[in-house]
């Protein structure tokens, strides 16, 4: 271990008993567990908050998570001598969420729904939601977005092939967003969804599965106020996309989250609009809206082209969901 690893860890009330690199990470095992050993440039008072949730959930029995050491000084971050701020994680042994497998996806599912099952029964720490966006404002927001990179493309002299892949495509996808918000605006029941604290990015990298097979829940970073199936829909939209929109993978990961928590018809309508809005066009669109556009890469197009293929096996699925919920 070399000198500033060394300078860093002495800052916090644990024995370090070894250390070794993991994926671009300074991980030790230590007297309290594996621990993992990272930089931070996120919002202090958004560690704040995730680390007084995380301590939350596990007073609350949810004990599986990345809680944070805090510093012989009582503090989340801790700084090397260049002043660059640093967190001490608790963290786990064991391999990412496997979107093939059934079984992990079941388990994955599961232990969300024990995840929000336990999140409901906490009490809101108290900040301020007023600015949390509603479906509507989310779906609106989006499309008015849509419509503006396409009034930009439309006006670029000499297109590249995505730009001109882009403009053909524009008007389908366009129809398929105008078409999930009026679904949304048109039926009260999917407006007042079961909202609270949310993961935020519940994928399958934040997912791990341990060697006794239980689960651990890691990168709470994105922690939020949304409702509760926006985090089962952000894990099942990865997995669809991975296993080409199968049902059965659906069914499974229906399966798992409503074996602790069963849902309703109007939760299913809910996850219905979800996958109804086309989002990996807006990914795209938002993608490349941002991006340097004096060279875009490559795997951009590719995606863009392999869209219209997802996009008719979304469209099964999403009939099959419908008479699903019929």
């Amino acid at each position: 271990m070399n000198d500033k690893y060394r300078e860093l860890l002495e800052q916090y009330d644990v024995q370090v008993l070894s250390t070794f690199r993991s994926r671009g990470t300074f991980q030790c095992e230590t007297n309290q567990g594996l621990a993992l050993l990272k930089e931070y440039h996120g919002s202090l008072k958004k560690l704040a908050l995730e680390y007084e949730w995380k301590e939350k959930l596990a007073e609350a029995g949810f004990l599986d998570t990345d809680r944070y050491f805090v510093s012989r000084e009582q503090s989340l971050v801790i700084y090397d001598r260049y002043h660059t701020p640093f967190v001490l994680k608790h963290y786990f042994r064991g391999r990412e969420c496997d979107l093939c497998s059934s079984q992990d996806i079941y388990a994955a599912c599961r232990n969300l729904a024990r995840l929000h099952r336990v999140s409901s029964s906490i009490e809101t720490p108290s900040l301020d939601y007023s600015k949390t966006e509603s479906m509507a404002h989310l779906f609106a927001r989006r499309n008015r977005e849509l419509r503006s990179i396409r009034k930009y493309i439309s006006r670029i002299n000499g297109k590249n092939s995505f730009e001109l892949l882009y403009i053909q495509y524009f008007s389908s996808y366009y129809e398929e967003a105008v078409h999930a918000l009026n679904v949304l605006t048109g039926d009260d029941r999917l407006l007042h969804p079961d909202c609270g604290i949310c993961h935020g990015t519940y994928h399958h990298h934040n997912i791990l599965i341990l060697p006794d097979s239980s689960v651990a829940t890691v990168g709470f970073e994105g922690l939020c106020f949304q409702p509760y199936l926006m985090d089962f829909y952000l894990f099942m939209r990865k997995a669809l996309e991975k296993n080409h929109y199968s049902y059965s993978v659906f069914e499974t990961g229906l399966e798992g989250y409503s074996s602790l928590l069963p849902l309703t018809e109007d939760s299913l309508r809910f996850l219905y609009l979800l996958f109804l809005y086309p989002e990996k066009f807006w990914k795209i669109s938002n993608q490349y809206f941002n991006h340097r556009k004096s060279w875009l890469p490559p795997k951009m197009e590719v995606k863009l082209r392999r869209l219209p293929e997802q996009n008719e096996e979304r469209q099964d699925f999403l009939r099959r969901l419908s008479h699903h919920i019929s």
